[in-house]
């Protein structure tokens, strides 16, 4: 069976985002302004280290294994722009703990 070139097209954007995201490397601190947030952080810590987000995210839920058998943890994503002369960075919380810190594009 012969597939359309567009769905060949759609396929190759896929796999290339999905690369681009396991590209990134996961920063371990950020500095808002004086204050330094670190990873283990509660969403509390980093909301009085760096102010309200520009946006925030629901990602979904993650399911874990702990010693009691499996619980699932809430998976959100915050995103700074701290302006033009910074960058953008996406803070990831796994169950209320800063777990990822990714930087993106320029901020504006």
């Amino acid at each position: 069976m012969k597939r359309p070139a567009g769905t060949l097209l759609i396929v190759l954007w896929i796999l290339g985002m999905v690369g681009n995201l396991w590209a990134q490397d996961s920063l371990s601190s950020l500095r808002c302004g004086s204050r330094l947030v670190v990873l283990g952080e509660t969403k509390t810590d980093v909301a009085f280290k760096c102010g309200p987000p520009l946006h925030e995210q629901f990602v979904g839920e993650k399911i874990v294994r702990t010693r009691y058998g499996y619980d699932k943890m809430v998976v959100e994503e915050w995103v700074y722009n701290f302006g033009p002369t910074d960058f953008l960075h996406t803070l990831r919380f796994e169950g209320g703990r800063l777990a990822a810190i990714f930087r993106g594009e320029r901020g504006y």
